[in-house]
């Protein structure tokens, strides 16, 4: 699925992305319900939706060299979509589909978060600020013949 569209069309949001947003491993009719639910999650506080910000960033995790555990996200090449705001999705917390049940917003949106593909998220809270990011895998165009 290609952003730059739907990137586009929030333009009545703060739009934050690279020169160069990659593809996403997913179909809209997936991602769009789950980003809905992303930006009523920050509405609902009473956040004017001009003062939310809508962004989009390459990401790379590289495998952790640390024996502590496995890299949270996995290693590998996704795209993150943040809501961002003076709002408040909750405390600090992640999701994978992997994690038992949780409360929160996270687990509200499980199925959601299921359903778009995505493969890590998590919400965080910063001085003023909120945000609510979903990792997804990055759609590699299939090698030339």
């Amino acid at each position: 699925m290609r952003l730059d569209p739907i990137l586009r069309a929030h333009a009545y949001m703060k739009v934050e992305r690279p020169p160069e947003v990659w593809e996403v491993e997913t179909e809209d009719m997936r991602f769009l319900p789950l980003l809905g639910e992303m930006i009523a999650a920050a509405l609902s506080t009473g956040t004017a939706l001009g003062e939310l910000t809508l962004s989009a960033s390459n990401v790379v995790v590289s495998p952790s060299h640390d024996e502590d555990g496995p890299a949270i996200p996995e290693p590998a090449e996704y795209v993150a979509v943040t809501v961002r705001g003076m709002t408040d999705f909750g405390p600090d917390d992640h999701w994978r589909r992997s994690l038992p049940d949780r409360r929160g917003l996270l687990q509200r949106l499980h199925h959601r978060l299921e359903v778009a593909g995505a493969r890590y998220a998590y919400t965080r809270r910063m001085a003023g600020d909120a945000s609510f990011t979903v990792f997804f895998s990055r759609l590699v165009p299939p090698a030339p013949k």
